[in-house]
Order: C-alpha cells, then sequence, then structure tokens
C-alpha cells in the first residue's frame, strides 16, 4: 500500500473507555469500522495493518486477539478446497450508527469469493500456533495442542495474550514452566506482573527470587 486511507473512522463510547483495551486497540477497531462498511466484513491482513499503523505483525495479532476476547469484534476463517485455514475475516459485533457514516471500501487485496466457515477447531489450530510462538518453550508440542484444543474458545484466546505476558515477565527461560504444566495448571488467569532483576511473578513461583 503506497499511501494511507484518507476516510474517517469511528470509535464508539463502549470501544472508547473501554479499560479492557490498550490505545492500540481502540485505534485498530476504529480501522477496522472503515474496512467493514463496504462489505460488512474486514479482511485486512495482520501484515497490512502492521504496515499502516508501523506494528509488528505479531503484535497486530495479540491485539486483534484482545479485541476478540472482549467481543468487540468477530474472526472468522475461510478454509479453502483443502480444508485448510486460507483467509481471515472480521466483522463488528455492534453496529455502528447508521447516522455515521462512512466511505469508501477497503483497498488491501481482493475479497474472498468462498463462504464463511466459523470452525471452532479449526481455529483453536490458529490460536494454539500463536500461542506456541508467544510462549516460546518448544516441548511437548503433540501434548499441549492436545490440551490446548480441549480448552473453550475464549480461553484459548486468553492463552495466547497471557502466555506473551508471562514470557515477557521472565527474563530466564530456565525459569519458566513446562507449557504442558502451564496449561494444565490453567495458568492464563495468573496475575503477571513486571520482573525484576530476576524476581519471577505469577503462578507458584511468584515473588520468589533465582
Amino acid at each position: 500500500m503506497s499511501e494511507k486511507p484518507n476516510y474517517y473512522a469511528v470509535i464508539p463510547a463502549d470501544v472508547r473507555y473501554s479499560k479492557k483495551l490498550n490505545p492500540m486497540e481502540r485505534l485498530l477497531y476504529a480501522e477496522i469500522t472503515c474496512l467493514t462498511n463496504f462489505k460488512g466484513y474486514c479482511w485486512a491482513s495482520n501484515a497490512y495493518f502492521g504496515k499502516l499503523f508501523d506494528r509488528n505483525p505479531k503484535s497486530i495479532s495479540r491485539n486483534l486477539q484482545n479485541l476478540s476476547l472482549h467481543n468487540f469484534i468477530k474472526i472468522y476463517l475461510v478454509k479453502n478446497d483443502a480444508k485448510n485455514v486460507d483467509q481471515r475475516m472480521i466483522s463488528l459485533v455492534s453496529k455502528i450508527p447508521t447516522s455515521a457514516k462512512i466511505p469508501p471500501p477497503q483497498k488491501c487485496g481482493t475479497p474472498p469469493l468462498k463462504n464463511v466457515e466459523d470452525n471452532t477447531k479449526n481455529e483453536k489450530t490458529v490460536l494454539f500456533s500463536e500461542f506456541w510462538e508467544a510462549y516460546n518453550v518448544k516441548k511437548s508440542r503433540k501434548l499441549c495442542y492436545d490440551k490446548f484444543i480441549k480448552l473453550s474458545l475464549d480461553n484459548c484466546k486468553k492463552c495466547v495474550v497471557s502466555a506473551q505476558q508471562y514470557s515477557d515477565s521472565i527474563t530466564d527461560s530456565k525459569f519458566k514452566k513446562h507449557p504442558a504444566t502451564w496449561l494444565s495448571q490453567e495458568c492464563w488467569d495468573d496475575e503477571i506482573t513486571s520482573n525484576i532483576k530476576g524476581r519471577v511473578s505469577g503462578g507458584e513461583f511468584d515473588g520468589m527470587v533465582f
């Protein structure tokens, strides 16, 4: 994309004042309102948003998952003839008021022509890949996948966000829990705070210094 869009965006009050969202997620939501006006959904990729806002696509992925987790957007997966994930589509959970006029259609690639299939297992598989990269302890992938796939979709989304926060809180990876243990103990609900001089925060080692 050679130049940035020049159309208006909308940020409803429930998004604008939500304490569950960070500023980037509010801005991302606003962009999605623009991109959904033409077809009712947005098909922009993480790479497109990353280039637009000068952010890493992985960071964009976490932002979108948080928006989805808190029910501001809905993410659909489109499968190809081989039943693999081909494209992703995003829709808004709440309708933008009709008085808010948002022109023109998005310019971020060709919209998918295939029917949208909201396949929960397929979506969990995509989320597991994001969790696996965020946790960054490559042990017992199949065991971890089997545990992950049994979780509810909302908890899978929580895992992606929490795993990244947990990884960021520990400076020495040898003190990280085995990923299967982390999943079994439902550590996605643990409160994670910053790591200070080797102090591990969150979980059973909370407050301990190694």
